[in-house]
């Protein structure tokens, strides 16, 4: 019998061990939220037991083998390792609750992709209302994009500030008090209300960092200064953990259902199922071990053509630079709808620069994103949108829609200029025509 067990164990052992593949390229990072999400899954196996044994992910683990057949992107791989996992320990041990698969989600970086590049218009916002708010108390701040600036300060509403990079923490602690209000109460949650709660986490969650920001502009607290993180895990606790705490409380009194134990667990296991298991971790190893392929390619139709004025040089990745005295020019395709579009909100940030006052400006009838690049004495100014060469936009939702909808080839265009007037006059060349 023990023999066994150790035999079941061994399976989702093993694709731990190979998870630290991921974490050798760099792609899973062990942030605090990564670590909070791992502690927190022994209370959800606790809470939510394993029910009958389910093969329900199988076609889900055949479908992402299939795609990473023809896709060499780490994501796809980082995807199919996670799933065949899941698919392991719910065949051979019971199936999970579906919170299991949300502390999954948050703690991925799937998660921490989407968090930095679809809230950005969330932050613009933020810092507007910040700005509104601090003029109507008599402070004379000036708002550019996610930087409020006072006196010479300037302060930021971005991923690495204490603020929106709390949203992992704000969901995590949702599904903590979910599972500590589960046992205590024995009673479950219908899955309606708990999505609510999560929404809820998310929405006082933009409600903290607007607080956070408002005082560290108020009292001038500089981000060098130790009180600018100690702010931060203030407004946290006072606007979204404690006020979260009541919410999945009064939650549980007024919706809360008699709990129903999961069905017994068949111990019965196929000689087939096993062999199929390590079939698969083998070819999860083979997918893993492979040279990992950056998210950049040019598709059909997108192939960069020389432009007068600039020098042309196609990059190994894949992109496309123009080069001339006044302006650097970056031409990023994206392969599908679905992929990354390597913003230079992470790619000038991974060059050493501090991209900050990011704001939105028409340009010859179009609107782009503009911001200020810093490193050490060197100031830059940079412009982006993403275009298929007939429309251009910078809403993520706009361009992915039509890349579905009506199969055209999307790149994220980047301009780089060293003065405003003349990074004007470089979008404007760049930008398709009305």
């Amino acid at each position: 019998m023990f023999a066994k067990q150790y035999t079941r164990a061994a399976v989702p052992a093993a694709y731990l061990g190979i998870s630290s593949i991921l974490f050798m390229y760099g792609y899973i990072k062990g942030d605090a939220t990564f670590w909070m999400g791992i502690v927190l899954i022994p209370l959800l196996l606790h809470s939510f037991p394993p029910g009958e044994k389910t093969c329900r992910l199988a076609p889900v683990v055949a479908m992402m083998l299939l795609i990473c057949c023809f896709r060499q992107e780490l994501t796809w791989r980082f995807l199919l390792l996670v799933l065949a996992l899941l698919f392991a320990v719910e065949s051979l041990f019971g199936k999970l609750n579906g919170q299991f698969f949300t502390v999954l989600l948050i703690i991925s970086p799937i998660f921490r992709y989407v968090s930095e590049v679809f809230t950005f218009p969330i932050r613009l916002q933020i810092s507007a209302w910040a700005g509104i708010l601090l003029q109507s108390i008599g402070l004379p701040v000036t708002v550019e994009g996610n930087s409020i600036l006072l006196n010479g300060s300037e302060f930021s509403v971005d991923p690495a500030c204490m603020g929106l990079q709390m949203t992992g923490f704000a969901l995590l602690a949702v599904v903590f008090f979910m599972a500590h209000f589960r046992i205590q109460r024995q009673q479950s949650l219908p899955s309606r209300y708990q999505a609510t709660l999560l929404v809820l986490a998310f929405a006082l969650n933009a409600i903290g960092n607007l607080m956070r920001i408002i005082l560290l502009v108020a009292l001038h607290i500089a981000p060098d200064n130790v009180l600018h993180d100690a702010t931060g895990i203030v407004c946290l606790i006072v606007y979204v953990v404690i006020p979260l705490f009541f919410m999945v409380r009064i939650t549980y009194q007024r919706w809360g259902k008699a709990a129903i134990p999961p069905l017994t667990a068949n111990k019965h296991h196929p000689s087939l199922l096993m062999s199929g298991h390590w079939v698969l971790l083998v070819i999860c190893v083979f997918f893993c071990f492979q040279k990992p392929v950056m998210n950049i390619r040019s598709p059909k139709g997108a192939q960069a053509v020389a432009r007068e004025g600039y020098v042309m040089q196609q990059l190994q990745t894949g992109v496309t630079q123009f080069r001339n005295d006044h302006a650097l020019v970056y031409m990023k395709p994206i392969p599908a709808f679905y992929s990354s579009e390597h913003s230079p909100l992470t790619c000038w940030t991974g060059s050493g620069y501090h991209l900050s006052r990011i704001s939105k400006k028409q340009v010859a009838g179009r609107v782009v994103y503009v911001g200020s690049l810093k490193k050490g004495n060197d100031e830059l100014l940079t412009a982006w949108w993403l275009s298929d060469g007939r429309y251009a936009t910078i809403s993520q939702l706009d361009w992915r829609w039509k890349s579905l909808s009506e199969n055209s080839d999307f790149q994220l265009i980047n301009v780089t200029a060293n003065d405003p007037i003349r990074l004007d006059m470089e979008v404007k060349r760049w930008l398709p025509p009305i």
